[in-house]
């Protein structure tokens, strides 16, 4: 198996971060390619990424955005919302069957293993758990709070969180890998308060809480490793084709930027 590895450098605002998720979701989903693709890259300005399903005015408190100067962008995703700052995210976009036979749930646990593989590399202790049932029952909760099919655990705390959509012939899956948390923010940002930081101390972390000097290039480099170990093929390193690079203009221009799919998840 032949894989992309398109592993950025530079942090992007969100708008275009979700529209190359997009584009190369479509450029697989058409059959124009049939590779799978790891993406790694960073954000700027700091984000809060709403899920596909959310309501905008309950789920982001907008004045408090700006006032720290954050930007706000819908995935296309399901889930929570998501404050990425501090952070390194990654994304699989890849073709379903052989290499992901099966649904969801089959998805996200080979995708949980290479990840827990990755952070194992790292020396953490990582456990990989099942949890049936919200932490709280807030609809508004951060996607950190909200349970998926394999939980990324280290010292009982969620370290990875990720969103996934499905097409005919591919699926995109992404997820922020927190290296610190701002948790007053995260509750300001989502409408909640100073209790709910609380909480969500308790419930999930950054990876600097475990290793205090991480850094993201050591994080890329070990992501890099376990996902190969993972999946054994030929990785390539990669950036946008033409194409690609093409729809992610017009997906960023015309979509991720605008309040139409922002606010109320009207297509372009």
């Amino acid at each position: 198996m032949i894989w992309r590895v398109i592993d950025e450098p530079v942090a992007r605002e969100g708008s275009w971060n979700m529209a190359v998720d997009e584009a190369l979701f479509q450029a697989i989903e058409t059959g124009d390619e049939t590779r799978p693709v790891l993406r790694l890259y960073t954000w700027s300005p700091a984000c809060l990424s709403l899920g596909y399903h959310q309501e905008f005015e309950t789920a982001c408190h907008e004045g408090y955005l700006a006032s720290r100067g954050f930007s706000v962008v819908r995935r296309p995703t399901g889930g929570r919302a998501v404050l990425h700052d501090d952070e390194l995210t990654y994304a699989v976009i890849a073709p379903t069957g052989e290499l992901f036979p099966g649904g969801l749930a089959e998805s996200y646990a080979r995708i949980a293993e290479a990840l827990a593989k990755s952070l194992a590399g790292l020396g953490l202790r990582v456990e990989l758990e099942e949890r049936a049932a919200a932490i709280t029952p807030n609809g508004a909760a951060p996607c950190f709070l909200v349970p998926s099919t394999k939980e990324i655990l280290v010292e009982g705390k969620k370290v990875v969180g990720s969103a996934q959509v499905r097409g005919k012939r591919a699926f995109l899956q992404h997820g922020a890998i927190p290296l610190k948390l701002d948790y007053e923010a995260l509750a300001s940002a989502t409408r909640h308060g100073p209790q709910e930081a609380a909480t969500y101390r308790l419930a999930f972390a950054g990876l600097s809480d475990f290793i205090p000097r991480l850094s993201t290039a050591r994080l890329r480099k070990a992501l890099r490793s376990g996902f190969a170990e993972v999946f054994p093929g030929e990785w390539q390193e990669s950036g946008l084709n033409p194409g690609e690079a093409e729809e992610a203009k017009r997906l960023h221009e015309h979509k991720y930027s605008k309040d139409h799919w922002n606010r109320r998840r009207t297509p372009c």
